[in-house]
């Protein structure tokens, strides 16, 4: 393509106006095809995680306790050992109460055990001594035996034996739930960036692990049950007249007169506690004494 020339120097006027738009396109088209800085493709504002208050820990069917277990156990959290809480309930009567009680206190110790809560109290009939008694898991049937060996007369005697297991393992994988969602909250607190937002996070995480401690309270307590064994023990001597485990004849002559003694004030107080009707029979017997007298002091006039 031919261009018109100017007599002075038109031809390569022209030629450099024309290069000089090619290349002023050229430079627009190619910033027009440049990619966004990476920074500023991938910035975004961090957003704030709804929050949503804990979930509810209802009481599950026995089926979802049953599965739960067995979900624990094959993942490993948990270990398939029972756990048994057991109790006995002992009552006998003994010849001699001072040496029934060094008896059990040597019988509890050499067990490794040691004795709760003691009550001891009698009358003039008796003498009772109540114990709560705390022993291993391990020697409870053992101590059980030593215990009702040899008594003179055994009254009772119950072994009971429950089953924690399923209350156990669904406490312990509450509490395990309770934990993960502790971390999501700090998580989210961590990406709170308003005074309401964290409060709110705050608050729930508060209550989450006031529910954490209230479970591993419960969950020691029961370990403890189930490590220690527990035996009611009662056992007491017959101090009575009649029967055979009471004392001598001067003993026994000195109880009956002081056991008729008390049986008349024993009767006294309760006739106190008639003091009403007695009152009401004094005046009747006053009324129809007089009436009388009057009755017959007429018939010896007449």
């Amino acid at each position: 393509m031919e261009f018109p020339k100017c007599p002075h120097h038109t031809g390569n006027f022209i030629t450099m106006k024309h290069v000089t738009l090619i290349s002023a396109f050229w430079l627009l088209t190619a910033c027009s095809h440049q990619p966004e800085p990476e920074a500023a493709a991938a910035y975004a504002p961090p957003a704030v995680a709804a929050i949503e208050p804990a979930p509810a820990a209802p009481d599950a069917p026995a089926d979802e306790k049953a599965a739960l277990y067995t979900d624990a156990t094959s993942s490993g959290l948990l270990s398939p050992e029972q756990k048994i809480i057991k109790t006995a309930r002992i009552i006998y009567s003994v010849d001699d109460f001072a040496a029934a009680k060094k008896r059990v206190a040597g019988i509890v110790s050499k067990s490794g055990g040691y004795i709760l809560a003691e009550s001891q109290h009698g009358d003039g009939t008796e003498k009772r001594n109540q114990l709560d008694i705390k022993v291993p898991a391990a020697a409870f049937d053992s101590c059980v035996d030593r215990l009702t060996g040899g008594v003179a007369r055994l009254d009772e005697k119950s072994i009971n034996a429950q089953d924690v297991t399923a209350e156990y393992v669904d406490l312990n994988a509450r509490m395990t739930t309770r934990v993960a969602t502790e971390q999501r909250y700090l998580e989210i607190l961590k990406q709170a960036r308003t005074v309401k937002d964290v409060l709110e996070v705050e608050a729930q995480l508060k209550s989450i692990r006031e529910e954490i401690e209230a479970a591993k309270g419960r969950l020691l307590y029961m370990d403890r049950q189930v490590s220690y064994s527990t035996i009611h023990l009662e056992y007491y001597q017959v101090l009575a007249l009649s029967m055979p485990e009471a004392p001598g004849f001067f003993p026994r002559a000195w109880l009956a007169l002081r056991n008729g003694w008390n049986n008349v004030l024993g009767l006294l107080i309760n006739l106190m506690g008639w003091w009403p009707l007695m009152a009401v029979g004094v005046f009747l017997f006053i009324f129809i004494r007089r009436r009388w007298r009057k009755r017959n002091r007429s018939l010896a006039t007449a």
